[in-house]
């Protein structure tokens, strides 16, 4: 069980024994986490006291979520997963799906709920109550709660990370989701609570997020970093590729559909390449209505930077058969893979979106390393791999977006447009993304596709 700081402070009342608790801790549970000072590990030795007191609360809180972590089937309501063979392209297999949004609210829950009796942090909830009780503006159990929701948030992340360690931007990514939860709890008790100060409950949520946001700075500026860094790194190295057989091969695997509907991952990436719609624009949100053989009405963007309802765009498909793709969509819903959002509101489809995401991901993932032998690098091409200069595979579904970018760019653009102008209008991307997708690679045969 954690201590509060105050105990903490109690049990250790110099700086020497808090430096050797500190230690011990660390050696006990196999901790690696470092004592950090403005965003700069420094050793333990060079600790100050409170610095010590605070770090001591958080490798306590650390050691706890790693207990946590062993015993989530008894404490976490878990989905089950069936093991996928992945020996073969062409598997005939169902399966089963994993889905954290359990474990995200779980953990919103936790947040919102907790008290000392269990596991000695106090919850949003407890912390409101006891802020209306004393009448103060401020209590010192706020900055212990967001201290340890980033411990928490941190744990779980990279819990469900391959290499056991997050990237900034799926922390990032995790914990928007985590709050968008617990404001979602918060919301539904905000009545039991009445003012303290002339602020309502939900204004202290909203403290609480920005402060959590605040202890999350760090990663905000490694998420940058890092996506400075691909940018740059994708301008110097592009890869030249032939992908008339993968443009084949999509369009055969649409236009004669798999007898097994366990084959889904395979129609999906098709249409995604075809279409140049998200992975979960074709399993989740979008609505395709044939306009003409070479394009569609597309209905359900994702990843959009407005609540407002958007109108349904057309778009150009690539290879001349939207019939096919349409008959694609209807045999995915079928076999019920699809997940269809309950209302096409804002709200409705990102939350679809989301499972399906979760349903998905790691399938089609691993379903596009299968189809790598299906896009030929260049002789001129400088690299001629699909691993980047960290070893990772970066032949991935979003690779079909840029792909069908850059071919209608020059199938379908017209003379009096900017070719960055009308990638943007046609992913229904801002202009400044439009330029990503004609970076990373340079697709050299369009023509053979006409």
């Amino acid at each position: 069980m954690t201590r509060s700081i105050e105990q903490i402070a109690t049990d250790h009342k110099d700086v020497p024994t808090l430096r050797k608790e500190a230690a011990r801790i660390k050696r006990e549970n196999n901790l690696n986490d470092p004592l950090v000072r403005d965003g700069k590990e420094i050793p333990i030795s060079k600790g100050r006291k409170q610095e010590l007191i605070d770090y001591i609360s958080q490798l306590e809180q650390l050691a706890t979520t790693s207990q946590i972590t062993e015993t989530t089937k008894d404490t976490i309501p878990q989905t089950t997963e069936t093991t996928e063979e992945t020996t073969t392209p062409q598997l005939d297999t169902d399966n089963d799906y994993t889905d954290s949004e359990q474990e995200k609210r779980f953990i919103a829950q936790t947040l919102y709920k907790s008290t000392e009796k269990q596991d000695d942090l106090v919850g949003l909830k407890e912390y409101r109550i006891r802020l209306e009780k004393s009448g103060k503006y401020y209590l010192p159990e706020f900055v212990i709660l967001v201290a340890r929701t980033r411990v928490t948030i941190e744990a779980y992340a990279d819990s469900k990370s391959p290499n056991g360690k997050a990237s900034p931007g799926g922390l990032q990514a995790i914990r928007v989701e985590i709050m968008k939860y617990l404001e979602e709890i918060c919301q539904g008790e905000k009545d039991k609570f009445g003012t303290v100060n002339d602020t309502s409950f939900m204004d202290t949520f909203e403290e609480f997020n920005d402060a959590v946001r605040g202890a999350f700075k760090d990663v905000s500026k490694l998420k940058y970093d890092l996506y400075k860094e691909k940018r740059q790194t994708g301008e110097s190295e592009v890869r030249n590729i032939r992908v008339s057989r993968f443009v084949d091969w999509a369009k055969d695997t649409v236009t004669n559909l798999p007898d097994s509907h366990a084959r889904w991952k395979e129609v999906c990436i098709a249409i995604m390449l075809l279409t140049g719609r998200r992975q979960s624009e074709v399993m989740s949100s979008g609505v395709f209505e044939y306009v003409d053989d070479s394009h569609l009405m597309f209905e359900g963007q994702l990843k959009r930077h407005t609540k407002e309802e958007l109108p349904s765009i057309k778009i150009p498909v690539i290879g001349g058969i939207t019939q096919q793709i349409t008959n694609a969509i209807e045999w995915l819903e079928k076999g019920d893979k699809r997940t269809l959002p309950t209302e096409r509101t804002y709200e409705g489809l990102q939350d679809a979106a989301k499972k399906s995401h979760n349903r998905c991901s790691r399938y089609i993932s691993e379903t596009m390393t299968k189809l790598e032998n299906l896009v030929e690098f260049s002789e001129d091409s400088k690299i001629k791999t699909w691993d980047d200069s960290k070893g990772r595979n970066v032949f991935k579904g979003h690779l079909t977006r840029q792909i069908y970018a850059q071919i209608c760019a020059e199938l379908f653009k017209p003379n009096n447009q900017k070719k960055h102008s009308y990638i943007a209008d046609i992913l229904l991307e801002n202009r400044d993304a439009a330029p990503s997708y004609d970076r990373d690679i340079e697709v050299v045969d369009i023509e053979a596709i006409k």
